[in-house]
């Protein structure tokens, strides 16, 4: 019965995500561009960017009385609606108040979504499907999201950002609505402000950091290069994007597939090389427009490659957590430290005045780092495996008994009876500019 409802629970996170991709597709991509075609330099959109992460990162521990308070369900469904209002303020973004409300929305929507979504993620997932779930996922949203930047771009083109941003955040409320029955996701009890922060596995953490700092370069910074090398055109950037979309798309499936197989090991070294040679070709291709829309297309092929190893890394240790939200809450506090950093180093090689793709460049330390997390859940798997390693549930629930011999404060206590009758502890034990 249990299997039942996470499945069913899966098919509607599915059902999210593409239409979710969608309305995202549609404007999120642009938002980059857009203020560079306001006025702001490539190192004052990326150093923008920076600051919202440093707002998000802020208040993560900060919003966890509220998702104590609403739960999992609701709180995920709050976070959706306020990313949705994002596009609203951008509308006004030449106006310093109406900027700040922006960055203020996206970074509050996010810190109370995502964490809910990707441990959803994990615990309705898995099963020796992991990297196949994954990879469908993001076929499935691609296929379907690559009309949205072909219509963005014609849409803020004709029509302008008032019907751009107008359409999109109505579309992003309409993708919310396959939570509403979603019912208790069981995510693990919800931590507290010390727990979020000392809490942290230490390979999560330290992989979605690494992944943070390369996005800040291939994400952050290359969208902003490529708009500029497209002629600051949103038709030609949409372009670019759909068919890098596609391009990405077929290669996560075949990655997804060879994941399930037991190749992920042999598929990361693999995975970081080509990595590494797609930061390199986006460093060199920023000066003609068609070597930039073939390094675009090329790089997006990677990252369907990368993104199925990654995060079945990040799933399967988040459900041997045993405490799946937590696990992304402190994760995820990586994935925006090291954005925030890489953000700050593109915008300094930016600001330098040393030739613009450079700034993609410190990207390529992110890969290497990655590549070791990949390794180190791979060996200890395979010591699980072979039964050397003690299951992470017992340790888990080792700690919970350790735990009850010591007096709990009176917010904890509260957590630890909220967790336990509503979210029990499952029995199975990171958009430019729209983020991880």
């Amino acid at each position: 019965m249990n299997l039942d409802r996470e499945g069913r629970q899966f098919r509607l996170l599915m059902v999210h995500c593409v239409l979710w991709s969608l309305a995202m597709s549609l404007a999120g991509g642009f938002v980059g561009a857009y203020l560079l075609r306001l006025g702001f330099s490539v190192a004052t959109a990326i150093a923008l960017y920076a600051l919202m992460l440093v707002v998000r990162f802020a208040l993560r521990a900060v919003m966890l009385p509220m998702v104590l308070r609403l739960g999992m369900q609701r709180t995920i469904l709050l976070g959706a609606v306020v990313v949705a209002l994002q596009f609203i303020p951008l509308i006004w973004a030449d106006r310093p108040l109406w900027l700040g409300v922006w960055v203020l929305v996206v970074a509050v929507g996010e810190c109370l979504y995502w964490p809910i979504f990707h441990a959803a993620n994990a615990v309705c997932g898995g099963g020796g499907r992991r990297g196949r779930q994954i990879a469908w996922r993001q076929l499935a949203s691609t296929l379907i999201s690559v009309v949205g930047p072909l219509a963005g771009g014609i849409i803020l083109t004709r029509l302008g950002p008032v019907a751009e941003f107008g359409l999109a955040t109505v579309l992003c409320i309409v993708s919310a609505t396959p939570l509403l029955w979603m019912g208790d996701i069981a995510l693990g009890p919800v931590p507290t402000m010390r727990q979020s922060m000392t809490g942290a596995d230490r390979v999560g953490w330290f992989a979605l950091a690494a992944d943070g700092w390369m996005c800040a370069g291939t994400g952050v910074a290359w969208s902003l290069i490529l708009f500029t090398t497209l002629g600051s055109s949103f038709c030609a950037l949409g372009w670019a994007s759909s068919a890098a979309a596609l391009a990405g798309a077929l290669a996560g499936v075949a990655c997804g597939i060879a994941i399930d197989r037991g190749h992920r090991q042999a598929l990361s070294h693999g995975v970081t090389v080509a990595l590494l040679i797609s930061v390199a070709l986006r460093v060199v291709a920023g000066w003609e427009p068609w070597l930039a829309f073939a390094a675009n297309a090329v790089g997006a092929a990677v990252g369907g490659l990368y993104a199925p190893v990654v995060m079945s890394v990040i799933y399967d240790r988040a459900k041997r957590s045993g405490t799946a939200y937590q696990f992304h809450l402190s994760a995820e506090a990586g994935w925006d430290a090291g954005a925030i950093l890489g953000c700050l180093a593109s915008a300094a090689v930016a600001y330098s005045g040393a030739p613009i793709t450079l700034a993609v460049a410190p990207a390529a330390l992110g890969v290497l780092v990655i590549h070791r997390c990949v390794g180190a859940e791979s060996r200890f798997a395979q010591r699980i495996a072979s039964g050397v390693v003690i299951h992470a549930e017992a340790r888990f629930r080792a700690r919970g008994r350790q735990a009850q011999a010591c007096p709990p404060s009176r917010y904890a206590a509260r957590i630890s009876g909220r967790a336990s009758s509503s979210a029990p502890v499952p029995a199975m034990v990171i958009a430019p500019f729209t983020s991880t």
